[in-house]
């Protein structure tokens, strides 16, 4: 019996909040350790005082029974259904925030809204094209417009744009030639919007991206997916995903290596990494982020053709189907020897802590990325979604998945293979990043 299982079994002896709270995580890391290390007997006693502290603690214990059971040889404990008369009532009405009424003013905009907004609640970034003299100021609200969509002219901008970008978000952009400034403020309900010309900003292709010496204190790990023996999805013509991804990261490498960051790949040729070494490696540079790349893939051949987009994903355990597909496809290798209930109860414990903040790098990079490959070709847009997926477990900063299209589709593989196609991913991606630290610091 090792110190820690007996440190841990001591805290949860007692009916003591605070002991029992400390007993229940020393289980936890004992359940882990136990995983790694393929070692039933820890697991078996971890799983029981995991139990023993969550009942002390009144938290559900369900799925540690299930998985002891599981590891037992016991048959799942089912109890009877109680029949329960179903009541008639009505859902309450999730309330959004909605922008109901913009007023122009001499140099400044105010926009209202329903209810009093946060500062989490707004999303800025930058669009700079020198060549075509476009300069642009967004504002992703989470919101709802409350009216159509909006075009008026300014006399300090040439545009503004006021539309619904998607569901949960207001969009608005401020357009003009000449490099311009905006700032904002929130009174209440009212957000107001400064505008201010002649700003020195970016002359970059893409999105402003801050000083390089500012740069230079970020870590960013590029995880390009699979690798060796480990081939990935194999697609039209043949197409290997591993070979696909590492030529991807290697040029938002160089684009990121460019705007002053410190940049690392966990491969850069194609060799066999586990994936649990993947994290291991970014957390040992104690990097700012981590980004896997991913090439998707259809079940069967019947849907080669139908299934299609970019999706991009944050760890956390799986909501849809379709989630729990793509990662136990990217799974395979690293999970074939963990159970159903291990594979949950392991996700349930780890990275809870960065899931909102691996939730808006999500945001950011794939709205970019679809962004500029928008500009040239029409894609899907899969979408940002939770899945459980093994490469991102343990990373101790926010981490994604990208799934930068389907290999299987002929069209998109094309695509993939193109450069000039790869350059449009790995800018967004780069452009994804910069806009995730502007509203993020």
């Amino acid at each position: 019996m090792t110190k820690q299982l007996q440190v841990a079994q001591y805290y949860c002896s007692f009916k003591d909040h605070d002991k029992n709270i400390k007993g229940l995580n020393s289980f936890k890391s004992l359940y882990i350790k136990s995983l790694i290390n393929e070692d039933k007997v820890l697991k078996i006693k971890a799983l029981q005082g995991l139990i023993k502290c969550s009942k002390l603690l009144r938290i559900d214990s369900k799925e540690y029974q299930k998985e002891l059971d599981t590891l037992l040889g016991k048959k799942a404990r089912t109890k009877p259904k109680k029949h329960v008369e179903k009541k008639s009532f009505q859902k309450p009405k999730i309330v959004k925030n909605r922008l109901k009424k913009v007023i122009l003013r001499k140099g400044y905009v105010e926009f209202y809204f329903d209810f009093p907004l946060q500062k989490s609640a707004i999303h800025y970034s930058q669009l700079a094209y020198k060549n075509k003299r476009i300069y642009k100021d967004i504002y992703d609200i989470d919101a709802t417009l409350g009216f159509k969509r909006r075009t008026y002219r300014l006399k300090s901008v040439k545009y503004l744009k006021i539309a619904q970008y998607n569901k949960k978000q207001v969009r608005i952009v401020f357009e003009h030639t000449k490099p311009f400034a905006t700032s904002y403020k929130i009174v209440a309900e009212k957000l107001v919007i400064y505008l201010k010309k002649g700003s020195k900003k970016s002359s970059t292709k893409s999105l402003y991206v801050p000083p390089v010496i500012k740069n230079s204190k970020k870590v960013i790990v590029i995880d390009p997916g699979h690798g060796g023996k480990d081939s990935g999805a194999v697609g039209y013509k043949r197409k290997k995903e591993k070979d696909i991804v590492l030529q991807i990261a290697k040029r938002v490498y160089k684009k990121l290596k460019a705007q002053g960051y410190k940049v690392y790949l966990t491969r850069r040729g194609d060799y066999f990494i586990s994936l649990r070494n993947r994290t291991k490696f970014a957390n040992k540079l104690k990097a700012n982020l981590f980004i896997s790349i991913h090439a998707n893939a259809a079940p069967k051949k019947s849907k080669y053709l139908s299934m299609k987009g970019l999706e991009t994903f944050f760890l956390s355990p799986a909501r849809s189907e379709r989630a729990k597909r793509i990662a136990a496809l990217e799974n395979r290798v690293a999970m074939k020897h963990l159970s159903y209930y291990s594979k949950n109860v392991f996700l349930n414990f780890i990275n809870r802590e960065k899931t909102i903040q691996s939730n808006k790098l999500a945001i950011d990079i794939h709205r970019n990325v679809l962004y500029k490959i928008r500009q040239r070709y029409s894609v899907v847009d899969g979408g940002v979604r939770p899945g459980p997926f093994w490469v991102l477990v343990g990373a101790q900063m926010p981490a994604v998945l990208i799934e930068v299209g389907y290999i299987t589709n002929p069209t998109e593989a094309k695509r993939l293979s193109s450069p000039y196609y790869q350059e449009l991913i790995a800018e967004g991606i780069a452009v994804g990043i910069a806009s995730y630290f502007l509203n993020n610091e």
